[in-house]
């Protein structure tokens, strides 16, 4: 089933892959960002999330420190190899939920920097 998430998008995104943390009550997953915004980031992980769960969350986005959070499942989708049949990977969209407006505002100007402001 593909998602409408992209079509529901209330701040703009900059491909830029940095180390993230994910970690739920019963596992704690390393992965990096495919895209990430003010509001979110989407990345790829090896074990299937469920939508809503929160989860905490550390991105290395730079190598001061990380920005700690805590975040949503908004969307899972499975990435199917076409000859197995089977899920291998999992696209998973995570929205913040409680980010500090200092690191909120990085993450805003880093993705301006970024992505130039007509997209």
């Amino acid at each position: 089933m593909e998602n409408n998430f992209d079509d529901r998008r209330n701040f703009p995104r900059a491909e830029f892959p940095c180390k993230i943390m994910i970690s739920s009550p019963l596992r704690l997953l390393a992965s990096h960002t495919e895209n990430i915004s003010e509001g979110g980031i989407r990345v790829m992980v090896e074990e299937k999330l469920t939508s809503f769960t929160m989860v905490g969350i550390e991105i290395y986005v730079d190598k001061s420190k990380p920005i700690k959070c805590k975040g949503k499942i908004a969307w899972v989708k499975e990435m199917v190899n076409p000859v197995a049949k089977e899920a291998v990977m999992y696209d998973v969209g995570v929205q913040f939920t409680d980010i500090n407006e200092f690191d909120k505002n990085y993450i805003k100007k880093m993705v301006a920097a970024i992505k130039p402001p007509s997209e």
